[in-house]
């Protein structure tokens, strides 16, 4: 169920019976030459509307646009951490006065998490719980124990590498540009030297394309299963919470 396609009797009747909320989050960023800019927030969009089917959830309005300055390029759009913090806050808010006491954030974009955290504890203190499914961090461990994916580390879950191009052939294969497909090496040397530390690069230090691991390697099968079982995995969480 879709907030934006329901009508206020029904969206009274749903209020009745449950008090969750899934909120997509994305972000509108360069996603290499074979994937839609907008790939984080059809993702989000994609993935919270399946779960909410499984779960008969409410979806509310997607915010399509986060912080996205560490992958500045060719078409991305980007807000300032405080606006969208401010916009998400006032889109919460609104959903606690209606009597949303659970919000599930989908969010795959990493330059949200913390924001998100951020508005999430303090709901937490009013009593309002929250969740982040933080999608491409999610599916790394199921990928890992299901063996599904040919590479592992950055070439499988790099940006617009395998598991991303996986998840679009099986999502959206329409907007997968087949033709353009390749590997694409990290071309910061010591990149991945140091994991304990926490380093500032821009996106096109690492890479000419805005791509990074090995997209080559990706089908739809491969797509079908990370996505099913996620919301599996999504699933067995939600039940217990």
């Amino acid at each position: 169920m879709k907030l934006l396609e329901m009508n206020t009797v029904d969206f009274q009747e749903y209020m009745k019976k449950s008090d969750t909320v899934i909120v997509p989050v994305g972000a509108c960023e360069v996603w290499g030459p074979h994937l839609p800019i907008g790939a984080d927030t059809i993702v989000a969009e994609e993935i919270a509307n399946r779960l909410a089917a499984r779960r008969g959830l409410l979806v509310g309005p997607t915010l399509t646009v986060g912080d996205s300055i560490m992958v500045w390029g060719p078409g991305t759009v980007t807000v300032r951490p405080e606006s969208l913090k401010f916009y998400l806050e006032d889109i919460c808010g609104s959903f606690v006065q209606h009597g949303v006491k659970k919000f599930v954030f989908m969010s795959p974009h990493v330059g949200n998490a913390a924001i998100i955290s951020q508005i999430a504890w303090v709901m937490r203190r009013d009593g309002v719980d929250s969740c982040v499914f933080d999608w491409w961090r999610f599916i790394q461990p199921i990928c890992t124990k299901l063996g599904i994916l040919e590479n592992d580390g950055w070439k499988a879950h790099g940006h617009a590498a395998e598991a991303g191009t996986s998840c679009f052939l099986y999502l959206r294969p329409d907007l997968v540009k087949t033709d353009r497909l390749a590997k694409s090496e990290n071309k910061v040397a010591d990149f991945y030297d140091y994991p304990d530390v926490i380093r500032f690069r821009r996106f096109d230090e690492c890479s000419d394309t805005w791509a990074l691991g090995d997209p080559t390697s990706a089908t739809r099968e491969k797509g079908e299963k990370i996505v099913n079982a996620a919301l599996d995995r999504m699933e067995e969480f939600l039940n217990h919470w």
